[in-house]
């Protein structure tokens, strides 16, 4: 019963704000462009902000962890590369074929990484995502670039040269990768910022989790089908429950667990990332298809977290 409780205390705040998202939606007390508008406050200001902060306050002794790293960056690349041989045994169509493999790997990691990490395992959970998170947010945008051109129309496919230098562009304008490398000399030095300006980011920060789960929750209020739910729903199935499961049984394989096994869990059982629609429709992917697997694998993701967190503490993995 304390594992239960405990799992529900974990995600059902989270759930919560979503649906006041929802419900805000379906109700017209907020509008579209308020939701916009929050959305690029999330991403370029908020997000970024409580990033800075969580490495800014790091003890890299007791966050860093090389073997973490490297596991999360070999799980993310197999995740990309298997559906990459995969997929097109099964889905003929080259704008289906992008836009489902993009909804099978690219984690919203961003967005649920911290509040989850947070209130798992309080500051030293939010700090251990700030040293994954540059490693992993480049590889998704790098594989989104590469897939969705390698699948895209003849007249949206990138060279080569052309795929280098969005990826580069891509990573260095990102705010979020901008946000952690402002702190790294902060966290590696002895040098500090005068209390007011760090209860300044405080606040910005303090806004990211509310603001980007109440923008989450509005964008399932104004989601559509399109025909496409069977192939959507097998795209969020492997997104949130196939992949995750498979990736933390090999991490306790292993020797993982605690914060780090935490981790791997949010980063590969998150739901689908919501940039992966805007991408899929400016490069003329299937982005309808794309819309669909973001809203299942989000829905989906409240049972699948759920249970996943339950199962672990259950086990004292976690």
């Amino acid at each position: 019963m304390d594992e239960l409780i405990f799992s529900l205390n974990i995600v059902l705040p989270l759930l919560l704000l979503a649906l006041c998202g929802f419900m805000l939606k379906k109700t017209a007390i907020l509008h579209d462009g308020f939701y916009q508008a929050a959305e690029k406050l999330v991403f370029k200001v908020a997000l970024p902000c409580s990033l800075f902060l969580n490495v800014y306050d790091a003890k890299p002794e007791e966050t860093f962890d090389s073997r973490l790293i490297i596991f999360c960056v070999a799980g993310i690349a197999a995740t990309f590369i298997l559906p990459c041989l995969i997929v097109p045994v099964f889905i003929k169509r080259d704008e289906t074929r992008g836009a489902f493999i993009q909804g099978v790997y690219r984690s919203n990691f961003a967005i649920l990484g911290l509040p989850i990490a947070e209130r798992l395992f309080g500051e030293s959970g939010a700090a251990v995502v700030g040293t994954v998170m540059p490693f992993a947010i480049p590889m998704f945008n790098i594989f989104a670039v590469v897939i969705l051109s390698v699948f895209a129309p003849s007249e949206k496919k990138l060279t080569g040269l052309q795929i280098v230098k969005k990826s580069v562009l891509g990573i260095i304008t990102n705010p979020l990768i901008i946000g952690i490398v402002l702190a790294l000399p902060f966290m590696l030095t002895d040098l500090t910022l005068p209390t007011p300006v760090t209860a300044t980011v405080d606040y910005l920060g303090g806004m990211s989790t509310p603001l980007a789960l109440l923008c989450l929750g509005a964008s399932m209020g104004g989601g559509k089908t399109h025909g496409k739910f069977a192939v959507a729903l097998t795209a969020s199935l492997l997104k949130v429950a196939v992949i995750p499961a498979a990736v933390v049984g090999i991490a306790i394989l292993f020797g993982f667990t605690g914060v780090q096994l935490g981790v791997i869990f949010v980063l590969f059982g998150a739901p689908t990332a919501v940039s992966s629609y805007i991408m899929a429709k400016s490069m003329k992917s299937d982005h309808e298809l794309a819309g669909e697997i973001l809203l299942l694998s989000t829905a989906l993701c409240s049972v699948t977290v759920f249970l996943g967190i339950y199962l672990l503490k259950t086990f004292s993995l976690i």
